[in-house]
């Protein structure tokens, strides 16, 4: 008897998204559901390596009315009811953004809480065993007295960081910036350049697999509305090619935004305002390989 091949929770899914579809239709997103999304912000996903754990930024978790990191766990294919990460979420401040590290010991979010450079800051928080800690301010280029969030890292030791500022040095508004770290160091904040920032916003920029891609979250005139998810590519010279918009199976004439990875890259996740969810902000997610050679 031949061998049974294991098939991944995102192939399942994938299966799933391609049978659901009705004859000759086109592959639209599929709303990730209750208990996931809820009536408020359910948005900023962000996977461990297996896939059953998932971070986001939530809203009226628990009672709660502020900004909260929520934590959601895979049980038999079916997600559980998000609970608030009270180690990394303020009772005061707002706490948004998390990115969790591959080896799942390292959780960064965005928070105004105090101790910061000024304004938002990035912070990260270390993985004790059975308890995130304390979050600390991150080191290095990323904050600054204005505000710094939506940060992302690609490359095998995680050594090239991207993320978006308000600093003066850009276009306007929020603008993509990064560092790579060489010899342990990571050097000063370079500016992406006017191929991808604007005077208007770009923010969240999530490196693809290979690092040569960045997925952006922005506001253009060309859009379909509100913020729309592009992307640029990397020339043989290291610049970035100019914005490319994703379509209309990524983005509607609501806010689409924060694009997210499952941790095999056969999906895209993301959050809208679009119709048919929950309500609020909702993650949604299609193929990428529907987007990839865009």
């Amino acid at each position: 008897m031949a061998d049974l091949k294991i098939l991944t929770l995102s192939m399942i899914r994938l299966i799933l998204f391609y049978l659901l579809l009705p004859s000759g239709a086109f592959a639209q997103a599929i709303n990730m559901g209750a208990p996931l999304n809820s009536n408020e912000i359910d948005a900023e996903p962000t996977f461990s390596a297996d896939g059953k754990t998932v971070y986001i930024n939530c809203v009226g978790r628990e009672g709660r009315a502020g900004s909260d990191i929520c934590v959601s766990y895979l049980d038999n294919n079916v997600w559980s009811e998000p609970s608030v990460v009270k180690e990394v979420s303020s009772d005061v401040y707002s706490d948004f953004e998390p990115l969790l590290s591959p080896d799942g010991n390292q959780l960064y979010i965005m928070s105004d809480r105090p101790g910061g450079r000024g304004g938002m800051d990035i912070w990260v928080s270390d993985w004790m065993g059975s308890a995130w800690g304390e979050p600390k301010n991150l080191e290095g280029p990323f904050n600054t007295p204005y505000m710094d969030h939506c940060i992302y890292f690609t490359g095998e030791g995680w050594d090239r960081a991207y993320w978006t500022s308000t600093r003066p040095g850009g276009f306007g508004a929020n603008d993509i910036w990064s560092s790579e770290k060489i010899n342990g160091s990571w050097q000063d904040a370079v500016n992406l350049g006017p191929g991808v920032n604007s005077e208007f916003d770009e923010h969240h920029s999530l490196p693809s697999q290979d690092g040569n891609s960045l997925y952006v979250t922005a506001v253009r005139a060309d859009g379909y509305g509100g913020e729309d998810i592009y992307v640029t590519h990397q020339d043989s010279n290291g610049n970035w090619t100019e914005l490319v918009n994703l379509g209309p199976e990524v983005n509607t004439e609501t806010s689409d935004r924060c694009p997210a990875f499952s941790p095999d890259f056969s999906l895209l996740y993301f959050d809208s305002e679009r119709s048919g969810g929950q309500g609020g902000k909702d993650l949604w997610y299609i193929p990428y390989d529907n987007v990839k050679d865009i």
